[in-house]
């Protein structure tokens, strides 16, 4: 019997998200066994991600056409619905099809108790990290605003959170070694090692966000100046008679200048948002000003424009990127569906560079749109997630019901699916079902 419409819809939302965390967990799962047992070991598992990157790739745009205010009639939908749904199928079938040669090449069952080992030595360094980003936050929080600092907020108490989890992790798998169960060793460790890598990517992101919060400092002083600098002309232009139509752009760019300036004084301020309002202010006048600027100001002008807009956005992508990737239990398709439909439209913006710069501007500033939109409805997903106690969990090898020994964040990052709660049995049966919409769905 076919599916109506809205199941097509239900189904394909659920397969979204299960293929994006199946490329993301087996991604880092690539890159602990690359780094064991080299590039050679891993290149056929490296070319069936790049496979299902590429189906979840049309999939996401697909999914963004479907939510255009007009997405076709019923016949088309329908048709786009069920190619989703395959492409989904299809990317997960793909890394299925290598997990069995990759789950031999690296034998956590064999080698669980050197894994272990490995897992406390970097459980210490990122420790180390934490009370070093801890210092590089409350430096952020002294100079820049509570907006600019926002999407790396919770990431300290986040990082901690994994890192009690990998303790957690780690304790379970000593405890089922000491028991001769290596295959629940070797799921404990395989927890603690995501657990591990979510823990360095949140420590990790608030150094991003803290180079590109000072280099977009940097350059708005710069812009300040420029802009002054573009008023200055715009004025003696009009104080001459000529290009009156000059009077709206400058009135606009004094505004922003002078709001800017107003920011700059009082102390902390969000350089980023304040480049992008400056640039969007600017590029009014650019336009009123091309009669009067030589062909070389007006390339300079653009040039500058363009970096600065493929700056903003890929600093929005990697934000975005970063806070979905340690919080993927709890952040369904919209955000990454626009998180997708942002890397596509930077990667045409990049390619349109040198040919049509005009264009390029235009795909660039529609990425960091998409981007910061992506970043939003992740951050809204995560504030309505019911973590633990919602999703009906009950005992399992970690512990029982409730957040405690860090399972909160290990549910909120995806690392925890249905049967790794539940002792792993399904795990070692070989079953690696995700645990429904809004969760991550695992590599184990």
């Amino acid at each position: 019997m076919a599916l109506s419409l809205p199941e097509l819809k239900k189904r394909a939302a659920s397969l979204l998200i299960a293929a994006d965390d199946a490329v993301r967990s087996n991604e880092q799962e690539a890159g602990f066994v690359q780094a064991q047992f080299g590039d050679d070991s891993v290149a056929p598992f490296v070319r069936a991600l790049a496979d299902a990157r590429s189906d979840l790739s049309e999939s996401f745009k697909l999914q963004q056409k479907l939510e255009d205010p007009i997405p076709g009639t019923e016949e088309q939908q329908r048709a786009s619905y069920i190619e989703i749904i395959n492409r989904c199928e299809a990317a997960r079938q793909v890394l299925a099809e290598q997990k069995v040669s990759f789950d031999s090449l690296r034998e956590l069952e064999k080698n669980a108790p050197q894994a272990l080992e490995l897992l406390r030595s970097g459980q210490a360094k990122a420790a180390a990290k934490i009370a070093d980003a801890e210092r590089h936050m409350a430096e952020l929080c002294l100079r820049y605003s509570d907006a600019a600092v926002g999407p790396v907020s919770d990431n300290i108490a986040q990082a901690r959170e994994r890192l009690k989890f990998l303790d957690t992790a780690t304790q379970t798998a000593q405890q089922k070694l000491s028991e001769a169960d290596p295959g629940a060793a070797a799921v404990a460790v395989r927890a603690g090692e995501e657990s591990l890598h979510q823990t360095n990517v949140l420590v990790d992101a608030i150094g991003k966000v803290r180079q590109d919060l000072d280099s977009a400092r940097t350059n708005l002083d710069r812009a300040v100046e420029d802009a002054a600098q573009d008023l200055a002309q715009a004025k003696a232009t009009m104080a001459a008679g000529q290009h009156t139509d000059l009077a709206g752009p400058v009135a606009g760019v004094e505004a922003v200048l002078n709001q800017v300036q107003q920011q700059l004084q009082s102390g902390r301020i969000d350089p980023i948002a304040a480049l992008q309002r400056m640039e969007a202010a600017r590029q009014g006048l650019d336009q009123a000003l091309s009669g009067v600027r030589n062909q070389q100001d007006q390339a300079r002008r653009a040039g500058e424009a363009l970096q600065q807009a493929i700056m903003h956005a890929q600093a929005r992508i990697s934000v975005a990127s970063d806070y979905i990737a340690a919080r993927r239990g709890g952040v369904g398709t919209g955000a990454r569906m626009r998180l997708a439909e942002a890397q596509r439209t930077l990667d045409t913006a990049l390619s349109l560079q040198q040919m049509n710069p005009g264009s390029s501007l235009t795909h660039a500033q529609q990425a960091g749109a998409l981007a910061s939109r992506a970043a939003e409805l992740a951050h809204s997903d995560v504030q309505g997630f019911g973590g633990l106690d919602n999703r009906g969990y009950g005992g399992g090898m970690f512990g029982s019901r409730g957040c405690g020994g860090g399972l909160g964040g290990a549910v909120l990052g995806g690392i925890l699916i249905d049967s790794i709660l539940h002792g792993g049995d399904a795990v070692r049966d070989g079953d690696s079902g995700g645990s429904g919409s809004g969760s991550g769905s695992g590599s184990f």
